[in-house]
């Protein structure tokens, strides 16, 4: 199905599946197909929500340089698709930069969340020495995307099941050069400029839970556990599992039971 926007024009999502509404929305240089294992078992038992953010996966993004797409942009565009399908209520998962955008939505939105997932994602914002790093990226991604997107895919899982996790990385590898490459600069720039939402988990009742990777190299998984411990109180909770920071990847059969106890306890 197909969302018109007056910017991005054509915003590519799907719905599977009946039940409880549950919103996957995946992260940077991703697209709806990163979730199939999840797909696979929840569209038998849930309504499941995928969407490609601009320049993702199917939809569209202009050949501008110039746009920053922010995370409360994007929050905009997710909930029109909402209101469009008339879904009223729905758990989030967001993984990374989708857990940023869910914090985004539910920081004017919290009514419509019956739970929300950050998976492998923080509610602070950008360090200083993290939003330089993500601005000087930009350079190197437009002058040798493929290096970029390889230097990127090598980060994101375990270190040590390298050699077993192949075929994974290159399933990724292959969702991520297809991304518009004006779509990954304007992103950048949009994660680097994104607010700290941590009071949005400590404002709301509703249930949340973070997903952590032990081996993490995006995401120090220390610091997101002190996080976690800063806002325990405000129902939230945390797992931590073996894997680095693509768990509905690398280790998909272990999340599904997590995620799939916390949407049982929750709908």
């Amino acid at each position: 199905m197909i969302l018109t926007h007056n910017l991005y024009q054509k915003i590519s999502y799907k719905i599977e599946g009946e039940g409880v509404p549950i919103v996957l929305l995946h992260g940077f240089m991703e697209n709806s197909e990163i979730w199939n294992d999840i797909i696979f078992n929840f569209r038998k038992k849930y309504k499941i929500i995928l969407i490609d953010f601009p320049g993702h996966g199917k939809s569209f993004f202009p050949q501008r340089m110039n746009i920053i797409s922010t995370m409360e942009e994007m929050s905009i565009i997710v909930l029109k698709i909402l209101e469009k399908e008339y879904i009223k209520k729905a758990i989030f998962i967001g993984h990374s930069m989708g857990g940023y955008i869910s914090l985004s939505i539910a920081e004017k939105n919290p009514h419509i969340f019956l739970g929300l997932c950050l998976l492998h994602s923080t509610s602070n914002s950008d360090s200083d020495k993290k939003k330089k790093i993500r601005i000087k990226s930009i350079k190197l991604a437009i002058n040798n995307f493929p290096i970029f997107v390889s230097n990127s895919i090598n980060k994101l899982f375990n270190p040590k099941k390298l050699n077993i996790l192949q075929i994974k990385q290159r399933f990724v590898k292959k969702i991520a050069l297809s991304t518009s490459i004006y779509s990954v600069s304007s992103f950048l720039r949009g994660m680097s400029i994104r607010n700290s939402r941590i009071h949005v988990l400590k404002n709301n009742i509703f249930p949340k839970l973070y997903i952590i990777g032990l081996h993490d190299l995006i995401l120090d998984p220390k610091e997101i556990k002190k996080e976690v411990k800063s806002i325990e109180k405000y129902r939230t909770r945390f797992v931590d599992l073996n894997v680095g920071h693509m768990s509905h990847v690398e280790d998909p059969k272990k999340l599904i039971k997590i995620l799939d106890s916390f949407i049982v306890s929750n709908q």
